[in-house]
């Protein structure tokens, strides 16, 4: 009968404390996954957002290029005199133009008729630019009657379209977007310069990501697919047998949404999709996309989840070890003498145990314990168990735990430990306290477990979850904590020191890795990163936010000084390497409004690049960045 008694009571408490651990890890599940959600699509954001940074530049370029080629000597000096000898320099030049820059699959002279009288066409795949001797009639088409409203020297364009030769579609298919500007020479109009830039390799270009699961598609203005990793559910509008796959069909909620906000994000339980409207074409807005399935999701989460899983059996493995034998001793041992009770107690190995009286000096301790502080039994009789066990910085904890006591007659939590020689440990500490039958404290049993290795592999992990695999910098997630507390800190204290911010961007990086390969752009990113690290300050804090990103954050500094320290790291990021490798610089001072200060920071960074890279530049955060 006792032995069922027993049985019964262990089974009860043990499945009473697996559901209350099972529940309350259940939620801290569902809270990981809807926080990896929110993380995912901040990354995804950034992503984005620096995608479309990269559009606008290559936009600008078009622009400058277009401009350029417009308004060349040897355009007008064919214009003038159309011999083969003037033919041949502008195709001379309009083709080294293809070559290099790479994205232009046609450029084009139109005469007032629509009839090409020169064109240059590039092949990606070989790498080189060749004139058309068999020359077309596109007064037919609508982007020529377009072209002809323009005034003389704007610049205008027409949007995405398949390319096509004499009427019909050129196979494999080939998006091109149209940059047209009429050309003219003392105020009469010659005809029209065109360029045909090639959607799907600048996409292939802009849209890469560092992050392997980061796919980024573009629409357009109606929902179908111009730029995919996936092939098939490209261009629906001018395909017929692929207009299913039409983003406004496929997800009507997220279409709608990214017609009434430039940016966000939206996660339907099966999906997370993330989207940017950008403005490469004027009056057709088109979208980048990023869309995460679930499975992947849970990937990006599998290392959280497993730390989860592992905390959770650590818990349900600690419950085991003092529910069973507490059971026990409250069921069969609660008359029994000190020693008896001492000896349960100690049943497991794993725990150390001492007796103390209703004054803390210690009466008994089990050999656990003697193993674990480094103590004999004979010498630890009658010393106090606070001076033993704790060490002084801890006194206002210990005597909230013995308050606590006085009410509930047991404690349990972690403490920080003194072994003889001094060392100082972590351990999971449980005081029950004895009644008498008067209902007086009679004495304390009190356990110990060390949990050092834990909290040491615990340290280890969150240093692993904070760091940059490659450049072993801090990452983003550890540079948006570090911001935060800064920008709390001036909130709360207005007049501390200025704090500034910096955001640093290598030049070209994309020209490295094409032009050299990854593993030259994993080099360079170490070797600016080194650069940066040995030329800053101890108390100053550098991350790795991005691809070719850095962020620096710059405690005690005014915007003078950090002027002078920036352009000391740009030129030594100069002088690492043979020259080649260059970065700019935009840094504001730091406010209580972080995301202010970082977009002030990201703008000083974008007018560095648009200066011609390779300089400092700054954006007050009093300035109007509207």
């Amino acid at each position: 009968m006792k032995v069922r008694k027993l049985v019964s009571a262990l089974l009860a408490t043990t499945l009473f404390f697996s559901a209350l651990i099972s529940i309350y890890y259940y939620q801290k599940y569902q809270t990981l996954l809807a926080s990896n959600v929110k993380n995912t699509a901040k990354e995804a954001l950034h992503q984005l957002a620096y995608s479309e940074r990269e559009y606008n530049n290559v936009q600008d370029q078009i622009s400058s290029i277009s401009d350029l080629l417009g308004h060349s000597q040897s355009l007008y000096d064919y214009l003038r005199h159309p011999n083969p000898k003037n033919l041949a320099i502008l195709e001379e030049v309009w083709s080294s133009v293809a070559v290099n820059q790479k994205w232009y699959r046609q450029i084009r002279f139109l005469n007032l008729e629509g009839r090409e009288n020169v064109r240059i066409n590039y092949d990606f795949k070989t790498g080189t630019a060749a004139a058309a001797r068999t020359l077309q009639d596109k007064s037919d088409r609508e982007y020529f009657q377009y072209a002809q409203n323009l005034e003389n020297d704007q610049i205008g364009s027409w949007g995405i379209e398949l390319e096509q030769e004499n009427g019909a579609l050129v196979y494999p298919y080939r998006p091109s977007v149209r940059i047209m500007m009429p050309v003219a020479m003392d105020g009469v109009r010659e005809g029209y310069l065109v360029l045909n830039i090639d959607v799907q390799y600048l996409s292939s270009r802009l849209n890469y990501s560092p992050v392997r699961d980061f796919n980024i598609e573009l629409l357009n203005q109606a929902g179908y697919y111009v730029a995919s990793p996936y092939s098939g559910k490209l261009y629906g509008d001018s395909i017929p047998d692929r207009s299913r796959f039409n983003f406004g069909l496929l997800q009507p909620d997220v279409w709608q949404n990214m017609g009434s906000e430039k940016m966000g994000y939206e996660y339907n339980g099966k999906n997370l999709t993330v989207f940017n409207t950008i403005a490469f074409v004027p009056g057709e807005p088109l979208h980048l996309i990023i869309d995460l399935s679930q499975e992947q999701l849970l990937e990006r989460a599998e290392r959280d989840i497993d730390d989860l899983v592992q905390e959770a059996f650590f818990v349900l493995s600690l419950m085991l070890v003092f529910a069973l034998p507490i059971t026990s001793l409250a069921l069969h041992y609660r008359r029994h003498s000190i020693e008896s009770k001492l000896a349960r107690a100690a049943l497991d190995g794993m725990t150390a145990v001492v007796i103390s009286d209703t004054s803390h000096r210690i009466i008994m301790v089990n050999q656990e314990f003697e193993n674990m502080m480094g103590y004999s039994s004979s010498r630890l009789r009658g010393w106090n168990a606070h001076n033993l066990i704790f060490i002084p910085e801890d006194l206002e904890n210990i005597l909230a735990i013995w308050n606590k006591l006085g009410v509930e007659q047991v404690w349990e939590g972690e403490v920080r430990c003194r072994t003889k020689l001094n060392h100082v440990f972590t351990a999971i500490m449980r005081i029950q306290a004895i009644m008498a039958k008067s209902g007086k404290v009679s004495y304390y049993i009190t356990s110990l477990v060390d949990i050092s290795e834990r909290k040491e592999l615990e340290e280890k992990l969150r240093n692993l979850s904070e760091r940059d695999g490659l450049t072993n910098l801090w990452n983003r997630r550890k540079f948006e904590e570090q911001l935060a507390q800064h920008a709390n800190m001036l909130e709360r204290y207005p007049n501390t020191p200025t704090t500034c911010l910096a955001l640093f961007d290598i030049d070209h990086f994309k020209r490295i890795n094409d032009e050299m390969g990854h593993d030259e752009g994993d080099r360079v990113i170490c070797s600016v990163a080194e650069t940066l690290l040995s030329g800053v300050r101890n108390n100053d804090f550098v991350a790795r936010v991005g691809g070719e990103e850095f962020a620096v954050l710059m405690p005690h500094t005014t915007i003078q000084e950090a002027e002078v320290v920036l352009n000391r790291l740009r030129v030594a990021v100069e002088l690492s390497g043979d020259g080649s490798v260059t970065v700019s610089v935009g840094y504001s001072d730091l406010t209580a409004n972080r995301t202010h200060s970082y977009k002030c920071a990201d703008i000083a960074l974008y007018e560095s690049k648009s200066a011609g890279r390779n300089r400092v530049s700054i954006c007050h955060s009093f300035d109007d960045i509207a």
